[in-house]
């Protein structure tokens, strides 16, 4: 399994989800975990040959690919797992996931490992912001993509920056980038383009020495939906419409995966146009419509 060496103590493996590694005293802890056992699988066999104990897994937030590898982890080295308070319920309940973006149990096509992770335990319910055990590794907090996900700087200084940023090509790729408070997001952007490290290290783009570049590209991406979003409204129209409308102008084809997770993104660029008075909600025939203020 590759593996790149960042500084001091400080590790990350690369893939569709970077994860985090810190040494500390003889010991291993992850920042984050993959999606699924075949990910855990690859971790732990490669902890083993080298003869470093896993102490703990910080889970960043509690979307899918980046817990799912929670539990075999568990089971196989005994180690605990820190989060938040708010993922850490998502994290034993997954089953909120696919809820939380239906607006209801969900149908079976949505319950799968990309929206619900195998069940994770949580023996550490840790503060989104400042140091949390013996590792010297801090929370920092980025809201707006999730319920209250942080980040994680170790002491080498390295950021780990969870989904608070995504690379070019994946904006480029899935056009709508998944955010539950897109006010939230944009002031996380402002905070790390202000913040100094070493390396920041994405889950879903290499890691960077310079992370201005890459805030900025995302900062267009998420402005750009909600200009999309202002467009279609120029009409009242629904939610399902404005969905539709932006996914045909990024040329997107959607599973119902796919569908619900831009649903929810298209809803949090709409709560906040309608915060900042661009867009007033009504429910017409039946129908809640969205017009332009």
């Amino acid at each position: 399994m590759e593996i790149r060496h960042l500084g001091g103590d400080t590790w990350y493996f690369p893939g569709r989800v970077n994860v985090g590694l810190f040494r500390h005293g003889g010991g291993a802890w992850l920042v984050d975990s993959g999606l699924d056992d075949d990910a855990g699988r690859k971790i732990a066999r490669h902890l083993e040959e080298e003869g470093t104990t896993l102490r703990r897994i910080v889970t960043t937030h509690s979307n899918a690919d980046h817990c799912g590898a929670n539990a075999f982890l568990h089971r196989r080295t005994g180690c605990s797992v820190a989060a938040t308070a708010m993922e850490a319920t998502v994290m034993e309940n997954p089953t909120l996931e696919p809820m939380l973006l239906w607006s209801a149990f969900p149908f079976e096509a949505i319950r799968n490992k990309f929206l619900q992770a195998k069940a994770s335990k949580v023996d550490l319910i840790i503060a989104n912001s400042g140091a949390f055990d013996e590792s010297g590794l801090e929370a920092v907090p980025l809201p707006g993509h999730f319920l209250d996900m942080i980040g994680v700087r170790t002491p080498d200084d390295v950021l780990f920056t969870a989904d608070a940023l995504f690379s070019g090509e994946v904006i480029e790729k899935y056009g709508i980038m998944f955010v539950l408070d897109v006010q939230g997001a944009l002031d996380t952007f402002d905070r790390l383009e202000a913040t100094e490290a070493r390396w920041f290290v994405p889950s879903h783009a290499p890691a960077t020495e310079d992370i201005g570049p890459l805030v900025e590209t995302n900062r267009r991406g998420m402005l750009r939906i909600g200009e999309m979003i202002l467009d279609c409204c120029t009409d009242p129209s629904s939610r399902e419409f404005i969905v539709a409308a932006v996914a045909e102008r990024l040329g997107l084809s959607m599973t119902p995966s796919e569908y619900v997770l831009n649903s929810a993104a298209i809803s949090a660029h709409l709560t906040r146009l309608a915060r900042n008075g661009a867009l007033t909600p009504a429910v017409e025939e039946g129908v809640l419509l969205w017009r332009r203020s």
